[in-house]
């Protein structure tokens, strides 16, 4: 018997219940998630997660039961996934915030991503934020090796984007926090 671990991936146009019929599906198969991510981008659900069951293998019936729920078209993966993960990218401490907002424009992305890249920064999560013609990135981002001069890291960042019409800014993230959330600065510095 053991423990079975399978990444799933799902996207479909939206509607509403479908991480309930999926999550119930994964129960059904007496599974676990253990880690997701859900959103929606223009109109199309998506969501990636680790389901972890215990007993028999259930790749197939998940597959199954998950094909069964969704429409025709669907793109549904369903892999097995060592329970044991080497993480790809090392991780250098602690996770940063980089933002940028200014007028749409195309090479907006692959600038931010060719800078990221281009100084040894991971991207984790990125999404973007659309009102009229303005646009507004945020990422959360780690270093791969903590920075020499993280000042000159964040100054290039600013000036890079500038270069395109955006405003831009890299901060720790319990700055961002700190700045953002309404709540006792005490309390966001203590998690």
């Amino acid at each position: 018997m053991g423990k079975h671990t399978y990444l799933v991936s799902v996207i479909t146009p939206d509607r509403i219940g479908l991480t309930r019929d999926i999550a119930q599906a994964v129960v059904d198969l007496r599974g676990y998630i253990s880690d997701m991510r859900q959103t929606i981008v223009s109109g199309f659900f998506s969501l990636i997660f680790v389901t972890e069951h215990e007993g028999e293998e259930v790749g197939a019936a998940l597959r199954a039961r998950l094909e069964a729920l969704l429409p025709e078209g669907a793109v549904l993966a369903v892999m097995d996934h060592p329970e044991t993960v080497r993480q790809a990218v090392p991780r250098a401490g602690q996770r940063y915030v980089a933002t940028a907002s200014g007028e749409d424009r195309p090479g907006i992305m692959l600038a931010i991503a060719g800078f990221m890249a281009g100084h040894g920064i991971n991207i984790e999560d990125w999404s973007t934020l659309f009102d009229g013609p303005h646009v507004t990135h945020l990422a959360y981002v780690t270093f791969r090796e903590a920075p020499a001069d993280f000042k000159a890291v964040q100054a290039a960042f600013r000036e890079a984007l500038a270069a395109k019409g955006f405003d831009a800014q890299l901060c720790h993230e319990a700055i961002f926090r700190a700045t953002g959330e309404v709540a006792p600065i005490k309390s966001i510095i203590q998690e």
